[in-house]
């Protein structure tokens, strides 16, 4: 990825409707200086998600922001988004690079699946770091010491994802991450432009400083 596109997605902020509705969250944490923001939404028909998604599409070009789609390669091509982002239970990223020419981020937990991931992924995300309940699924925490493993297992950029606060920035950064994907720690604040704030000024102190 261009040196550009890695320092917008320095914060990485994924929408999640439970804390609000993702075209407001995600103007928020805009407003609070984030540049990169994933659209993830698990329980509507295809219809609302491309809808929503359509907005969200316009709210980012207005910000300079990157749009990834979680999952979705298809809503992510009807909306014109920058990426899409991938698990290891979905279509794999080679086969995505044949139909899609967006950025491609391929969620893994190990060594064995960043390397692999690699291979096709424009950047990888790494998680989750800390316990977190915001997804459903989530594996066993890897901790910073499992972050740092696979930072010096691949040379594409990783982004850490998993029950990330504003007080495990620096370490995150230390361990040699590219960025910070968030959701819980900006959404289910009462001031989300605030902690969108607070997240992006800490991440550049420690990123680029």
């Amino acid at each position: 990825m261009q040196k550009p596109v890695i320092k917008k997605l320095v914060v990485y902020f994924i929408t999640d409707s439970r804390y609000g509705k993702h075209e407001e969250l995600a103007e928020k944490a805009l407003k609070g200086g984030v540049r990169a923001i994933q659209f993830r939404e698990k329980h509507l028909n295809d219809k609302e998600r491309f809808h929503i998604a359509k907005r969200l599409r316009k709210i980012t070009l207005d910000y300079d922001a990157l749009l990834f789609i979680n999952d979705r390669v298809d809503i992510a091509m009807a909306v014109y988004a920058d990426g899409v982002h991938v698990g290891q239970t979905d279509l794999p990223a080679y086969a995505i690079k044949e139909i899609f020419d967006g950025y491609i981020g391929v969620s893994t937990h190990t060594v064995d699946e960043a390397r692999e991931a690699e291979k096709y992924a424009d950047y990888l995300g790494v998680g989750p770091i800390f316990a977190t309940k915001t997804k459903e699924d989530a594996r066993e925490a890897i901790g910073i010491d499992g972050l740092k493993k696979i930072v010096n297992a691949v040379k594409k950029p990783v982004i850490a994802i998993g029950g990330i606060t504003a007080d495990h920035v620096s370490s995150i950064f230390k361990a040699g991450a590219s960025g910070i994907a968030v959701v819980s720690a900006i959404a289910a604040e009462k001031d989300v432009e605030a902690a969108a704030r607070r997240f992006v000024e800490l991440a550049h102190k420690y990123k680029f400083s």
